[in-house]
């Protein structure tokens, strides 16, 4: 017999699946590291520290499994988004990867925006440009690291360093693509006219391909240094949005998923590549032929727990947090949360913006701080689900994955923010399933993705319904937190511009 991996490169962990063409998960490993913070507001990574973990956690998921790299059929991947990876024209990484959660590059969004209309981007790619973005790190490269920038060759994602590595082959596939305001996702290609904008080489960018297809095989370098065997077929894979709706069996219109991770995504399936034309979501391309996709994205999703947990409370055990939160009635009495910690992208497309704890009274103790939080995260989750209600979008069924999935109080809450019922798949690890049935159907192993998805994933059979007696509560709360952006929106940058790049006030 013969089986398909499915490897994820996340923001904050490598993790690898040996998966059954069933859909059964044979062996499965993770290991977590760290976002580098040299400067406040930057987010880097090294490139080589996930091909090392990639090389560990394969091993390590092969071995639960109990068989070799030669049983592999086909590797697929899945990889964060929107982050820039340079390499030189021997192939070598120049400089750490700028990854998505960086704020550096606000003043390059300001230059970029000055020079092209909200009208012309929608045009051009459909969506806005937010920091973070390739295009943005690009730009800054060349005005703070001219020497780095000369030296470019080649630019790619997170995961297609380590398929790089894998196979020796340079590419990326349409759904990652899709993430770099560089691609017009409409016509399925590179944006000339935005990259002549930007004064940028279209040379740097990578051939496109489809997540299923093959974009090469193990070569003997890499089989000299991994569990993996030469020959192997690896496909091009997808941006983790796309193989996460995969692997949640989200490929049709009417369902949405929201996955709170470290960041929160709202993902919803559509035929035709329609966006707000005020640009406050992405359209994107679905890892499904003819489909695209629109995304809403928190940027601090279960990253503000994380923070609460850990900077706040001094605390790791979620679990209790959890049991402390259920504690509290809905509306956290009159306590509320902005979970813009590193900046607001939906709706507001605003690095500048601050998190903040509204209404804090001497009643108010951490058990109201951690169900603030859980419940700021669903209320900027609500605000992505308006804007798609009002593209035409009839959403009918809502599917939580990620971390955040784990808690049913989570669940709960935003079923009754939201009012709708929220289902909780039995699939777990659904990036990497997504990955692995790529790899499938790139391998023939599936007739399609469509087939795949019937033969692998399953939904819980009772979702969490909205306990209708938290509606009033909720949307009144709502109402007060939408004010909060916009009646501090000018307040924010502030104190931030009051603050240089080391934290000292000038």
């Amino acid at each position: 017999m013969s089986f398909l991996m499915g490897i994820d490169i996340g923001t904050s962990s490598v993790k690898s699946m040996v998966m059954e063409h069933s859909g059964k998960i044979l062996g499965f490993a993770q290991i977590e590291y760290d976002i580098n913070i040299p400067i406040s507001g930057y987010a880097e990574q090294n490139p080589d520290e996930w091909w090392e973990l990639v090389k560990k956690t394969s091993a390590q998921a092969l071995n639960k499994a109990g068989i070799s790299g030669r049983a592999l059929e086909g590797i697929g991947f899945s990889g964060q988004m929107h982050g820039l990876v340079v390499l030189d024209k021997d192939a070598q990484v120049l400089r750490p990867s700028i990854i998505w959660c960086d704020q550096r590059t606000i003043a390059q969004k300001a230059t970029l925006e000055s020079m092209v209309t909200m009208e012309q981007l929608g045009d051009m790619i459909q969506n806005p440009v937010s920091t973070g973005f390739m295009i943005l790190s690009l730009m800054w490269i060349k005005e703070n690291e001219p020497d780095i920038y000369n030296r470019i060759d080649r630019v790619m994602l997170p995961k297609d360093y380590v398929r790089y590595r894998l196979t020796g082959e340079i590419g990326t596939d349409t759904t990652d693509a899709s993430g770099t305001s560089l691609f017009d996702t409409a016509s399925l290609h590179w944006s000339e006219s935005l990259l002549a904008i930007a004064g940028m080489e279209s040379r740097m960018l990578p051939p496109v391909g489809k997540p299923w297809e093959i974009a090469g095989c193990v070569t003997r370098e890499a089989e000299s240094e991994s569990c993996f065997i030469a020959g192997t077929p690896v496909v091009y894979g997808g941006a983790d949005q796309a193989m996460q709706a995969v692997g949640n069996g989200i490929i049709n219109s009417g369902d949405i998923s929201v996955t709170i991770g470290t960041g929160g995504q709202l993902f919803t399936t559509i035929d035709q590549p329609v966006y707000d034309k005020r640009l406050r979501t992405h359209t994107y391309v679905h890892a499904i032929p003819d489909r695209w996709y629109l995304l809403g994205a928190t940027m601090s999703a279960g990253l503000s727990l994380k923070w609460l947990a850990s900077q706040v409370l001094k605390s790791k055990d979620y679990k209790a947090l959890d049991l402390k939160a259920r504690e509290i009635a809905a509306g956290s009495e009159g306590l509320l949360f902005l979970p813009y910690l590193t900046g607001d992208r939906t709706p507001h497309m605003d690095p500048q913006a601050s998190g903040m704890f509204f209404g804090l009274t001497l009643d108010h103790h951490e058990a109201h701080l951690i169900r603030a939080v859980l419940e700021g995260v669903c209320y900027s989750l609500r605000d992505g689900v308006e804007i798609i209600r009002s593209l035409g979008v009839d959403l009918r069924r809502i599917i939580i994955s990620g971390g955040g999935a784990k808690s049913q109080l989570w669940s709960q809450i935003l079923a009754d923010i939201l009012n709708r019922d929220v289902y909780v798949s039995t699939v777990e690890e659904q990036a990497c399933v997504g990955a692995s049935i790529m790899a499938g159907v790139g391998v023939s192993r599936f007739d399609s993705v469509e087939q795949a998805c019937k033969t692998v994933v399953r939904l819980h059979e009772h979702p969490v319904q909205p306990n209708l007696g938290n509606q009033a509560v909720y949307d009144r709360n709502y109402a007060v937190y939408r004010k909060l952006y916009e009646q501090n929106r000018e307040l924010f940058p502030i104190l931030k511009n009051s603050t240089n790049a080391n934290g000292v006030s000038k």
